[in-house]
C-alpha cells in the first residue's frame, strides 16, 4: 500500500503517485494529476519552442473560483497568463466545491479544454460531450479577460488590471526614467473583467463513454498544437480534429501517458534535467 502512494519523481511542477498510473487504465477517469503532468509534458518535451502555455489544472481551478482580487491577479501573474503567449491551453473541471479550492484536486466530474487565441482574442471550448462544460468554460474564461484581451483589434478590454493609482508596480516610473518612491501603503488591487467575454463552442470529436472525457481533452489539445503552426483555424478545425482524435486515439493516449512518465523519471533519476 505504501508504494501506490509513493510520489514518482518527474518535474519539480507535477505531483505524482503510483496509484495515479492505475487511472491510466479504462474505465478509469483521469485525475488532476495525470493531467498536470502531461500538460507540463507538452510545454517542456514536445512543444518547448512553440510560444505556448498549459496551464496545469490546480492552477485553472483556483483561477475559475478565486473572488479576491489581489489573489486571483498574483495566480494569473504566477502562471505566465498573458497574451504575449500564441496560444493558452486550460483544462476545464466542472467541480463546484470550492472548498478544494487550494488542495490541488479539482473533484468534478467532467473535463473539457478551454484554448484562448492571442491572435483573435476569442476563447475557444473543445468539449467531448459537447455544451456539458459550457457554464465553467465561460466562468473561466471571464475570471481570464483580466489579464487577456478580448475582442477586435484595437478593442479597450482586457490588460484590465490596475490598482487605485493606476499602476501594476510598487516602483514607479516617470516619463524621464526616474524612480520615484514607493507609496507608503500599498494600494489594493482591482480587477475589471471583460464585460464582452464570448466562449466558442468548437466542433470536435466526441467521446462514446463515460470516462474518457480527460483522454479526448489531451488529445484535443496536442492535436492543435501541433497543427496551429502549420495554418489550422480553431474556428473550423473538425476535419482536421476528426483525423487525430477518436476513440482509438483516446485509448492510444491511455498507453501513451505512462510510457512519457516513465521517460520523465528515468531523466530525473539520472540528472538529466527532467525534473526541470
Amino acid at each position: 500500500m505504501a508504494n501506490s502512494n509513493k510520489l514518482i519523481e518527474t518535474f519539480d511542477t507535477v505531483e505524482l503517485y503510483r496509484s495515479d498510473l492505475k487511472l491510466c487504465d479504462p474505465p478509469r477517469y483521469l485525475n488532476d494529476n495525470l493531467i498536470g503532468f502531461t500538460f507540463e509534458y507538452f510545454a517542456k518535451v514536445l512543444f518547448p519552442k512553440e510560444n505556448y502555455l498549459f496551464c496545469p489544472p490546480g492552477a485553472a481551478f483556483v483561477i475559475s473560483h478565486e473572488d479576491d482580487h489581489e489573489d486571483l491577479f498574483d495566480t494569473l501573474n504566477g502562471k505566465d497568463v498573458s497574451p504575449k503567449k500564441k496560444l493558452l491551453f486550460f483544462p476545464v473541471n466542472d467541480a463546484s466545491d470550492t472548498s478544494m479550492l487550494y488542495s490541488g484536486r479539482s473533484q468534478g466530474n467532467h473535463w473539457s479544454l478551454l484554448v484562448y487565441n492571442s491572435d483573435t482574442k476569442r476563447f475557444y471550448s473543445f468539449d467531448s460531450s459537447m455544451g456539458s462544460n459550457y457554464r465553467p468554460a465561460l466562468r473561466l474564461a471571464q475570471q481570464l479577460s483580466c489579464v487577456l484581451p478580448v475582442g477586435e483589434e484595437g478593442d479597450s478590454d482586457g490588460w484590465n488590471h490596475s490598482n487605485n493609482n493606476n499602476n501594476n508596480n510598487n516602483d514607479i516610473d516617470d516619463r524621464e526614467g526616474k524612480k520615484q518612491e514607493k507609496p507608503s501603503e500599498k494600494k489594493p488591487v482591482v480587477v475589471v473583467k471583460s464585460t464582452k467575454v464570448k466562449v466558442t463552442e468548437v466542433k470536435c470529436p466526441q467521446q462514446n463513454n463515460g470516462y474518457d472525457c480527460g483522454v479526448y481533452l489531451l488529445a484535443h489539445a496536442k492535436a492543435i498544437a501541433e497543427s496551429y503552426p502549420k495554418g489550422m483555424k480553431l474556428e473550423s478545425c473538425f476535419e482536421h480534429l476528426s483525423k487525430h482524435v477518436d476513440a482509438k486515439s483516446a485509448t492510444a493516449m491511455r498507453k501513451q501517458i505512462p510510457k512519457w512518465i516513465k521517460e520523465v523519471e528515468s531523466s530525473a533519476r539520472s540528472g538529466d534535467g527532467g525534473s526541470t
